[in-house]
């Protein structure tokens, strides 16, 4: 752990240093400046609820929500440098309590520039977010239900990488991810996350067998707490068995350090086995199966794509911290798609965990209708193995309770959700959409099981090119085996969004 005057220099140092990039990359495309598209709008919004803290039905109080929500995007999509990015500062008003009033800055910027001759590239993202405190107390589909239980996540990430091939022989890969995550709840640590990794894989010279080396390493540099460090070293042999089948298998060796019950991090030799088949260019799938410290493994990735349809499923089983999971989400987001996703599959945590994580998700659109649905099953433990378990640290002087930190009340955490929505066009300015969500949480240590369920029903109308505006019906509910935790929301919300 390192002293504050040592935080505070890396803090400056990595700010300089964000500051610097940041100018680089704007500057590069100054000389391109008709490839920026800049845009600004202001969305608002009238908000009924007859339960705005979603408390049980003895307590329950309605409210009047007002939303003033102003939004600033810049877009660049030039052949060196594409930027997208989006900030919204979202202004919440309650009519019958001021003292709820609340204000939630919301930022998703992504941007990737190749800076040598399609061999070096940099990757940058920045998000702050709100996710949910504690999966024990109430949160709803979005900021506007007063629960006191949401987070303001801040992350920071820049990534330099270099591909580099050797003509028919090999490819190298080499990517260094830096990033920062902060919190305003001086409740979980904030971190500096550092993951350097190197892969070495062949090419075409070797005809259907194909090799690779590889390398991974994880530093997190905790603020109260003591830092963390995942190793990975592996090799991989595989072979082209049949024109659209081939095998793979890969030993290595994992070497960690985190505080655990026996004064020890898990690690040592670990193996797998994968079959591979791609029937056609639309239809992949990667399966297999291994073994690591813990017990036995699998992994699978399968995707296919129709006409008018989309299908894909992925499983995968890590080592993680809740930094290195928003680390890894503000790359993967899409600012234009959705700028701020109210999550609560990144877990708020001091723990290492390990994560296991089923997903898979359907999409159809067809004419004037578009349809999609998702599926999920995750768990995540700080029960490692049998004998090992994450120390569970409070934090100096910072007081945390079971209420705060999931795995101080419980060592596994279970969800399974399943959500869908179905749009529907009836003109070019007139719209439909229905949407629904059910997740069941599962805590072991705690005998307790929650249900939370959502439906939406709206209703969508485009005025002109410039204004939409659209009413929304929600019900919102959770039956959980502890009976003050229950409770049931119906709301209507109509807004109106205006783009300069």
């Amino acid at each position: 752990m390192r002293t504050v005057k040592t935080q505070i220099a890396i803090h400056y140092a990595t700010g300089i240093r964000a500051i610097g990039i940041a100018s680089a990359l704007v500057l590069s495309g100054m000389t391109q400046a008709a490839d920026w598209k800049f845009g600004a709008g202001i969305g608002a919004s009238e908000t009924y609820t007859d339960n705005v803290e979603l408390t049980s039905s003895d307590n329950r109080s309605s409210d009047f929500i007002t939303t003033v929500t102003p939004t600033f995007s810049a877009q660049k999509a030039g052949a060196r440098l594409k930027v997208d990015a989006r900030y919204s500062l979202q202004n919440l008003f309650y009519a019958r309590d001021s003292a709820r009033n609340e204000r939630y800055h919301q930022l998703s910027a992504i941007a990737n520039a190749e800076l040598y001759q399609n061999e070096v590239f940099l990757d940058a993202a920045a998000a702050i977010t709100q996710n949910q405190l504690s999966p024990l107390n109430a949160s709803g589909v979005d900021n506007s239900n007063a629960t006191n239980n949401i987070a303001n996540v801040r992350t920071f990430t820049i990534s330099p990488y270099w591909n580099h091939r050797f003509g028919s022989t090999a490819t190298l890969n080499v990517r260094e991810l830096i990033s920062r995550t902060t919190n305003d709840t001086n409740e979980f640590s904030n971190s500096t996350d550092n993951t350097f990794s190197a892969g070495l894989i062949s090419g075409s010279a070797f005809g259907k067998a194909f090799w690779g080396l590889n390398f991974l390493q994880q530093n997190s540099d905790y603020q109260d707490r003591s830092n963390v460090k995942l190793t990975t070293t592996s090799g991989s042999l595989g072979y082209q068995v049949l024109s659209r089948v081939r095998l793979t298998g890969t030993i290595g060796r994992e070497n960690n350090s985190f505080e655990t019950t026996t004064g020890e991090a898990p690690g040592g030799f670990f193996w797998n086995t994968t079959v591979s088949w791609a029937p056609s260019t639309r239809t992949s799938l990667d399966f297999g199966f291994g073994h690591r410290f813990y017990g036995n493994t699998w992994n699978l990735a399968f995707k296919t794509r129709g006409k008018y349809s989309t299908w894909s499923a992925d499983y995968s089983e890590a080592l993680s911290t809740s930094n290195s999971q928003f680390a890894a989400t503000s790359l993967a987001r899409n600012p234009s798609q959705q700028a701020v996703v109210f999550s609560n599959h990144n877990v708020l945590s001091n723990q290492v965990f390990l994560s296991k994580r089923f997903s898979t998700a359907f999409t159809w659109a067809k004419g004037k209708s578009d349809f999609r649905l998702e599926a999920f099953h995750s768990t995540e433990t700080t029960q490692i193995d049998e004998n090992v378990s994450t120390v569970s640290l409070n934090l100096n002087n910072l007081g945390l309770s079971s209420s705060n930190d999931i795995f101080l009340a419980s060592n596994n955490f279970k969800q399974v959700g399943i959500s869908g929505a179905w749009n529907w066009k009836f003109s070019s300015n007139l719209s439909s959409n229905v949407a629904f969500g059910v997740i069941r949480d599962s805590f072991s240590d705690l005998n307790r099981v929650d249900t939370t369920s959502n439906l939406r029903i709206g209703l969508n109308r485009q005025f002109s090119s410039q204004m939409n505006g659209n009413v929304v019906l929600r019900r919102q509910n959770r039956d959980s085996d502890q009976d003050s935790a229950d409770y049931t929301e119906n709301a209507i919300t109509g807004s109106i969004n205006y783009n300069f």
